[in-house]
Order: structure tokens, then sequence, then C-alpha cells
């Protein structure tokens, strides 16, 4: 959990003190911009980088070389100008594309029979890690300046690192479960697994809704409910604090439900929340209850889809190189592209329009995956 803290905390860091780093270091729109895109791009160009390096280093090595990374890029980021900047927040990015991956082969590893429950905590730690620096910046900032307050949160990654060091000096040598010679053969064929391509699929689909609508839901909200912006912004924070209704259903839904209906059942809440802040945008608490839910339910979905099929842990950390590749990469379009058919035709419907059509096949990813589930297991039977 704690490693989890530290997995997006560094980024959400910034954007409460980003007016004041404008000001002090005189940096334009598309600087801003970068410093936000950066880390996304970095884990989706250099996952596959990131899953050569677990694969050399090991997962211990790997979980240091992670908050090591990390907590070497808050201490540059706000002491050396706007290279330090831009370098702090790529180191940052660097390291935590190793711990996206790195972190899910730990619960593999570690936690495979109670996975579920363990993949609702993981994803509730993050979402801590990200509340606790978006809320608590600021008002440190007013003490110590935006450098002091950015600074001020490498204690997260180094905390997490010694407790690692500690756990690690005992149980460095547990052995890990490695797959046989057959199933060594069998891999090479891993990429040829459908149900892989569908889950990647999942994922661009799920994230792309996800940054599109933090992006632009308080700007559509303004307009379409006519709230102020104060309030447009506290709606979107509840968008983000309802995901972890999410991270704990799904694991608890799991034992009773199939992962692959579960899927469906997220991109179908997906479907609901958008059509319903479409056509009815001033009944926005229903709407971002159920849009909440989507967002840390397909989340812990897919990892948790990922770990059932994955044959071992080198398995895992291929397929989740190539679901999280895809997934970040594609969606740093989501603002991007939303943003411009806004822009381009005055009215939010036709982004609104297209964020439906992806919702409704990301039900379809779930239905499919379903079937290709059960061919798996006949086949494994």
């Amino acid at each position: 959990m704690l490693l989890a803290m530290n997995l997006r905390s560094p980024l959400t860091a910034v954007p409460p003190v980003l007016e004041s780093m404008r000001a002090d270091l005189a940096l334009g729109p598309a600087l801003c911009g970068l410093l936000t895109s950066i880390p996304v791009l970095c884990f989706g160009l250099l996952t596959p980088l990131a899953a050569w390096v677990i694969g050399w280093l090991g997962i211990q090595r790997s979980i240091y070389l992670t908050l090591g990374g990390a907590a070497l890029g808050l201490m540059i980021r706000p002491f050396a100008g706007v290279p330090g900047l831009l370098a702090g927040t790529l180191l940052i990015g660097a390291a935590l594309a190793v711990g996206n991956i790195v972190s899910l082969m730990v619960i593999a590893r570690d936690f495979m029979a109670r996975r579920h429950g363990v993949t609702g905590l993981y994803t509730t730690a993050i979402n801590l890690g990200t509340m606790l620096t978006s809320s608590l910046t600021a008002p440190m900032a007013l003490w110590w300046g935006w450098q002091g307050a950015l600074l001020a949160w490498v204690w997260l990654p180094l905390l997490a690192w010694a407790l690692w060091w500690w756990v690690g000096r005992h149980d460095a040598d547990r052995p890990v479960p490695s797959q046989s010679v057959a199933q060594s053969a069998r891999e090479s064929g891993w990429l040829r697994r459908p149900l892989v391509w569908l889950l990647a699929l999942a994922f661009v689909i799920h994230l792309f809704l996800y940054y599109a609508l933090t992006a632009w839901l308080p700007s559509y909200l303004m307009q379409a409910a006519d709230m102020s912006a104060t309030r447009a912004g506290l709606v979107a924070a509840s968008f983000q604090i309802l995901s972890l209704l999410g991270a704990f259903g799904v694991p608890w839904l799991a034992h009773r439900v199939r992962l692959p209906w579960l899927l469906a059942l997220m991109g179908l809440m997906w479907v609901l929340a958008l059509l319903g802040l479409l056509l009815f945008p001033t009944h926005w608490a229903g709407w971002s209850l159920l849009g909440g839910i989507a967002q840390g339910g397909c989340f812990v979905v897919i990892f948790m889809l990922i770990m059932t099929h994955a044959q071992d842990l080198d398995d895992n950390r291929r397929i989740n190189a190539l679901v999280q590749g895809c997934g970040y990469s594609l969606a740093s379009l989501g603002p991007v592209v939303l943003g411009q058919l806004h822009a381009v035709s005055g009215r939010w419907q036709p982004g609104w329009l297209l964020l439906l059509g992806m919702a409704l096949v990301l039900v379809a990813t779930g239905l499919v995956s379903s079937r290709l589930s059960a061919e798996s297991s006949s086949k494994t039977a």
C-alpha cells in the first residue's frame, strides 16, 4: 500500500501550486502542459523498457528503483529551475512506469489467493496518495513556498523504500513460482491471445474516458449546468473520491460475479454516467456516483483479469506491459480530442457522443471476454 501511494502522488502535487510555479519560473502554457503530460507519456512509451528492466533486475530491486527514482526526482524538481523541473518530472515518470508493473507483480506473487481484495486495497492506496498531495500541497506552500511544498513529499517514497528494505532483508531469498518448460514454449505466442488484446482495448477506453472527463468535466458543468467554477470543481472532486466505492465494491462482487461480467457492468455504468451528464447535467450527483464507481471499478477488474489469466509472473509482466503501454499512450489523447471537438463545433455534444460510443465498446469487451475466458478455461481443463 505504501508503494501504491507513491504511484501517482508526486504528479498530483503539481497542479495546486502551478500558478506559483508559473509566476516564479515564467512558464508558458505549453510548458505547464508538459508537466502533466510527460508522466502519462512515460507510462505509455517507457512501459516496454520498464518491463525489460524488471525482468533484468527482479521484483525487489525494481521496487527500490521505483521508490529511489521517485525520491530523487522529487528532490531535483523544485530546485534547478526549468531544466530541473523537466528532468525531475521525467525521472519521476520513468520510475513510476516501472512501479506500475512491478506493484501488480507483487500482488500476483504474494497474494494470488486474495488478489481481488488486495487489488482493491492497491487502488485505494493510489487514490489516498493523490488525495494527500492534491489537498495538502497548497496549504504547505503558504508556509514553505512551492519548492518546499513539493520537496516535503519526499518522505513518502523514502518511508516506503525503508519498509521494503526491512522486509527484503528477511524475505529476499523466497523462491518465485516459475513456469515449466512446456509453458515457456507456449509463452512465445502470448501476443496471439485475443484476450490480451481485448484487455488492452478495454484499458485504452477506460483511461481515455477518465482523462477526458478529468480535464473537461468542470468546464462542461459550468456551461451545461450553469455552475460556478468553485462548485464545478467540487463536483469533479467528488467524481474522483467516489472511485473508492468501485475499488472496494468490485473485489467484493468478484466473489459472486464472474470478472468479465463485472467488466461489462463497469462499462454500462460509464454509459449511464455519460448519458445522464449529457441529457440531465443538473442531476450530477447520481451521474458522479455511477462514473466514480466505473472509474475505480474498471481499473481494478482489468488488472484482476490479467492476474487470473497470466500463466506466471513473466506472463503477468509482459501482459501488463502491453496493456499499460497501449492504455497510457493513447489515453493522453482523451483531453485533446474532447477539447478539439468542442472547439471546432462550439458544442459539447459531439465529444460526449464519442465518449458514449467508446463506453458502449467497453461493454462489448466485457461480453466478448466472457466467451474468451470460458474458452481459455475449457482448454486449460
